[in-house]
């Protein structure tokens, strides 16, 4: 996985504290990601106030790209808000997935098994075989 930071400038401690902190994260939350790209902006050049923004972009093999991004008074702090968004987002994923990865499975159970016919011993120990339909144009 590469972890691409843009917009930074010359804080070493700064990409060094987000390049471990976007590893070890995506790690523990199991993310097959790819690549990760974080971008800082200033929003409104040289005046003061809320104007840096953290684009956070994880690409993951055969799913969609996860962005998170958010407008702080620093890098850092815009940094922090924006992963947290995205550690949200990334577990809002997972658990959407398992909900719907569990239900197929459970109804085909016990669509089978309210048939007269069926015993427990007839019912197939996979139920990950499924026809496919042909789309028609």
């Amino acid at each position: 996985m590469s972890v691409l930071i843009e917009g930074l400038g010359d804080d070493r401690a700064l990409r060094t504290l987000i390049a471990g902190k976007v590893t070890n994260t995506l790690a523990r939350l199991h993310v097959n990601a790819t690549s990760v790209r974080v971008q800082f902006s200033d929003e409104n050049g040289p005046k003061n106030g809320l104007d840096t923004r953290c684009s956070l972009t994880v690409h993951v093999a055969h799913r969609p790209e996860i962005h998170a991004d958010t407008v702080a008074a620093d890098a850092r702090l815009a940094f922090e808000q924006a992963f947290s968004a995205l550690e949200r987002q990334i577990e809002r994923d997972k658990d959407r997935g398992r909900a719907v990865r569990r239900h197929p499975k459970k109804y085909y159970l016990a669509k089978r098994l309210l048939e007269p016919e069926a015993t427990p011993e007839a019912t197939p120990a996979s139920t990950t075989a499924r026809r496919r339909r042909r789309r028609s144009a």
